[in-house]
């Protein structure tokens, strides 16, 4: 294949592909919403991007699939820019596009939720479409407590505490567009934010918004973030998806 990106396929070539064994598709599910000063809109989808990436080149004879850029973000409409939709619109996406997937004939389709917001609407999607396509596979590593119990062992390992690689814009997810993306990382910009116990704050920020727990947006603590870091929690994440694609999947 000339790429693996199906937009910059002709159909003929991407007929050819799935002759020649090709049959799983990957996809991000991104936001557009604020990270912070620092970081663009586009972080959650041009992580999930890099995510995709990762996957095909573990798991070959695979293509990627524009990513879904606008996702659940409504705990962050009080920062300008961000744009959100509501579950029920995006789990009706979700399945609208694997289904031409499968129209295809590709027999299965990863999903990469790189957006916290939008974990349970993806795991959602995914049942729905096993449900409705039993013979094909769907795939989505959607454990959001298993990601950061994760990402906070591999930040403690650095010396960085779980409030300072936080849940949001903060030293992990910092780290890792400072890795791919340094020209869109404004490190002069970056900034402390909420940096106690995560889990204390779910209700207060589900029913109010972020700005109530952190003026900045942030939750964590982006000054301590640094690129050579980043890849080495991209490919933890990976880790985690290649799992879930291997696991055995339910009847």
């Amino acid at each position: 294949m000339r790429s693996i990106y199906l937009e910059k396929l002709s159909w003929p070539d991407v007929k050819a592909a799935m002759q020649s064994g090709v049959d799983t598709v990957i996809f991000a599910v991104g936001s557009t919403e604020q990270h912070g000063p620092h970081l663009p809109l586009a972080c959650d989808t041009l992580i999930g991007e890099s995510l995709a990436d990762m996957v095909a080149e573990r798991l070959g004879q695979a293509l990627i699939a524009p990513a879904v850029r606008v996702g659940c973000s409504e705990h962050h409409m009080a920062f300008p820019g961000t744009i959100s939709i509501e579950a029920a619109e995006l789990q009706a996406v979700l399945l609208n596009y694997m289904q031409t997937i499968f129209r295809h004939g590709f027999r299965r389709v990863v999903m990469i939720p790189s957006h916290g917001g939008n974990f349970a609407t993806v795991v959602k999607a995914a049942q729905a479409a096993r449900d409705k396509w039993p013979d094909k596979q769907v795939v989505a590593y959607a454990d959001l407590n298993g990601l950061l119990e994760k990402a906070f062992k591999m930040s403690e390992k650095f010396g960085i505490s779980p409030g300072a690689s936080g849940a949001h814009a903060g030293e992990f997810e910092t780290s890792i567009l400072l890795s791919t993306h340094p020209d869109l990382v404004d490190m002069k910009k970056a900034e402390e934010g909420f940096t106690g116990e995560f889990s204390a704050i779910i209700p207060e920020l589900l029913a109010h918004g972020i700005a109530r727990v952190s003026a900045n947006g942030i939750l964590g603590d982006a000054r301590v973030a640094d690129a050579s870091r980043g890849r080495q929690y991209l490919s933890a994440w990976v880790d985690l998806i290649m799992a879930e694609i291997e696991r055995p999947q339910a009847a």
